[in-house]
């Protein structure tokens, strides 16, 4: 098999941490605006011409000739394009560079230097293991301009086929790499049952045959210019791609995979002793597959060889058994033999580690890089190489996904379960103190299930690594929030859900109660997974164009905090309550003695793992309501001038109607927060009031980050004030306006009637 493809689908697991403790999505304190982030620009910084010609000969073998050409169009698309890596795999294939050179924009050409076409390891480390034979090409082009083009030319022989007797490739265009024309020729000898397809729009498919030949012409139109989005979906789902193979299905495909894979996992005595050892004194046939696969995930090292470099075949489970370590197959193989070994069935499962949602047809390994496991008798997949992963959970990005499972039986095509809710929550209960020295300590704890079991495993792994103060100090100072902590870690070095964590704290900076009429934030303790609303419908962005991933899951948080008696009080936030297609989203917030209770639950309650653009503009306003809300300050009681009342003098013809006031509450992007709830405390004597919903102009001074909002209407609360009919004189009114973040403010109108 040719195991190259141009564009090549390769992410490792997301952790959901609440901090900086780990890799993956970190969200501190309230980010900005994530609606506010515009599409950007449809100005490529580069464009891209791209000429090839794979030859496939009666043997499987073939020789690919490929041209890039990219031209420099601004500045920093020199940094980003000037220097060109392919990876080959050396054992399988040669890479030749043919030519590369700089063209100016005169036409003369520079060319690159031996000195500066370079051929390396493509890995370092335990990654290297299972590729030393995997290498990488670099081409450092010199004197590169804006208005220059890049050119390159490589042939690349395939010499060795993955899967005896068969020839798959692969060429994906994603529209975030800006193609201005694409051609390639796929040409093979007329009997070879070649089967070659043009997929996703704007790429068409030429068929010739001549003197025992079949030539196909694969051509590019043009296509517009859309630059990567958060969390899209994988491009061989969205974007024109060009897949040869010569597979009739993924059932035969399977196939070849078992017979590749299946004899190395036979069952040795000491797998055979081992499986025993493991189960002893366990009858319960489910009880023994969840202690193999601790044992499996406690005891055998994951490195990281994606399927479509790393090969088909795997290690024998007794190699990987006595190496204590493997890539995923290598560890599916290891747990299939020890699960054999207690007469329980299992299947390899092929299946895409990334964000390809769908197995396109005709069969490659474009949109498979990863093997898990599927047990028919327990009907649930488990993956071994998720080391914080309880028996049956499956990481995110791998829920809801096309698999090819393989098992003694035969080939069958099926797709992981889609994400339950009810499976996958976290809760976070946080309580604070607040000494009247303004000292805060607390206590957090967490329980999680689900993908929010596997975060908190991982976060009590890097307590484990870091230590009790380190880890405390970056989580804390990732919150701004600064201070020390420690750690009881509870069940987190086990397999078994819920997990639960606590956490003791005591933070660096005292509380000191804001100024009259300022607000500031009330700590949320000390967690280690994502507050509601974070991670699991993604990241906002507006104009979104491709299907994005989005996950299902309930994320619940408690926080009480209570505050000396010399202390003033938070004014609690008013409650909020959203219920859309896609989540609910439900926050109460009380006082009770010293103590402000804050609690706040967000349930995710997508359909599958793939939303559409349509589902990111419905969805938009309402999670930026999320996010205020989970990121609020808060205005306090009983502080000097807090609740000073704002005077307003307004002069009104007699048989007219005055608007007395707009009350409105927007962001920095000038989007609304929602209608301000306004209380008449004193009714006009000579006049009405009628209050309404309406749209009007803010004012904010030149100094305010929202002073560019003044030039544009935005909704808001209108006032009205009519008098009484043939009144003339004075008349007043008293209004408190509670907002949407929960400050409130009380305004007395001094009116006029001409």
């Amino acid at each position: 098999m040719k195991s190259y493809f141009k564009i090549l689908i390769a992410v490792s697991a997301t952790y959901v941490l609440a901090g900086p403790l780990g890799i993956g999505l970190a969200m501190a304190q309230a980010p900005q605006n994530p609606s506010a982030r515009a599409v950007q620009s449809a100005q490529a910084p580069y464009a891209v011409q791209y000429d090839g010609r794979v030859t496939v000969r009666a043997d499987r073998t073939s020789t690919d000739t490929f041209t890039h050409r990219i031209k420099i169009l601004t500045p920093g698309a020199i940094a980003t394009v000037s220097q060109q890596q392919l990876t080959f795999v050396e054992g399988m294939q040669t890479l030749e560079t043919v030519e590369a050179f700089t063209e100016k924009s005169d036409g003369t050409k520079v060319p690159v230097g031996p000195g500066n076409i370079m051929t390396r390891d493509a890995a370092s480390g335990l990654q290297a293991v299972y590729m030393r034979d995997l290498k990488q090409r670099t081409i450092i082009f010199q004197d590169v301009q804006v208005g220059d083009t890049l050119v390159m030319t490589h042939r690349k022989e395939s010499n060795q086929s993955l899967f005896p007797g068969h020839f798959l490739y692969a060429d994906v265009f994603p529209r975030s790499r800006p193609f201005t024309s694409a051609q390639i020729i796929v040409e093979a000898p007329s009997e070879l049952n070649l089967e070659v397809k043009a997929i996703g729009t704007g790429l068409t498919d030429r068929v010739e045959d001549s003197d025992g030949v079949r030539r196909h012409t694969a051509t590019l139109l043009p296509q517009p210019y859309l630059p990567e989005e958060v969390r899209a979906v994988a491009p061989v789902d969205r974007d024109p791609a060009l897949l040869v193979s010569t597979f009739g299905s993924y059932e035969e495909m399977g196939l070849a995979y078992a017979a590749a894979a299946f004899p190395k996992s036979v069952v040795t005595p000491e797998i055979a002793a081992l499986a025993d050892d493991i189960t002893k004194g366990i009858d319960d046939r489910r009880q023994q597959a969840v202690a193999i696969d601790e044992w499996v995930k406690k005891n055998i090292r994951y490195v990281a060889v994606y399927l479509a470099l790393g090969r088909v075949v795997p290690n024998d489970a007794a190699s990987v058994l006595s190496n204590k370590f493997g890539d995923c197959k290598d560890k599916a193989t290891l747990m299939s033999a020890l699960l054999a070994a207690k007469g329980i069935a299992s299947e390899a499962v092929l299946i895409n580690f990334g964000g390809a949602y769908t197995l396109p047809e005709p069969p490659t390994m474009v949109a498979l890089n990863h093997v898990i496991l599927y047990l028919p008798e327990f009907d649930l997949y488990d993956d071994p190489t998720q080391n914080f992963a309880a028996f049956g959970v499956l990481t995110a990005a791998t829920y809801d996904k096309p698999v090819v499972r393989v098992g003694a039986n035969g080939v069958t095509l099926g797709r992981t379960p889609v994400m339950d809710p009810k499976d996958h929550t976290s809760h976070a209960t946080t309580i604070l103190n607040v000494a009247a020295d303004g000292t805060v300590t607390g206590q957090t704890e967490e329980s999680t299930t689900g993908i929010f079991g596997i975060t908190l495993r991982f976060a009590g792994s890097n307590v484990q690594n870091l230590g009790h103060e380190a880890a405390s100090q970056r989580q804390l100072q990732g919150f701004n929030t600064p201070g020390t902590g420690r750690y009881d870690l509870g069940n987190s070095a086990e397999k078994t859900d819920p997990v639960t964590m606590k956490s003791t704290f005591t933070l660096s900076q005292r509380f000191t109660p804001p100024a009259a009429g300022a607000r500031t934030n009330i700590s949320f303790g000390l967690p280690q997974v994502v507050r509601p609303g974070n991670f699991l419908l993604g990241t906002r962005l507006n104009g979104r164009k491709s299907a994005f991933s989005c996950y299902a899951g309930r994320q619940t948080e408690d926080i009480d905090a209570t505050f000396d008696p010399s202390l003033p009080m938070p004014i609690p936030l008013a409650p909020v309550t959203i219920d859309n297609p896609a989540f609910t989203y439900v926050a109460n917030f009380s006082v009770e003695g010293r103590t402000l209770r804050m609690h706040r639950e967000f349930v995710s309650r997508v359909a599958g793992q793939v939303c559409s653009p349509e589902l990111e503009a419905q969805i938009s306003n309402d999670m930026n309501a999320v996010r205020i809300n989970v990121y609020s300050s808060y205005s306090f009681r009983g502080i000097q001038g807090a609740q000073q009342t704002l005077e307003r003098t307004r002069v009104v013809a007699s048989d007219q109607k005055l608007r007395l006031d707009f009350l409105y509450s927007v962001n920095p992007d000038c989007t609304s927060m929602g209608f301000a709830t306004v209380r008449i405390i004193e009714q006009p004597k000579h006049g009405r009031i009628s209050v309404e919903n309406g749209t009007g102009f803010t004012n904010f001074p030149q100094n305010n980050q929202r002073y560019e909002c003044n030039k544009k209407r935005s909704d808001g609360v209108v006032v009205v004030y009519e008098p009484d009919s043939g009144f003339t004189g004075t008349d007043s009114v008293n209004i408190d306006a509670i907002y949407p973040t929960g400050t409130s403010g009380k305004r007395h109108y001094s009116i006029e009637v001409k």
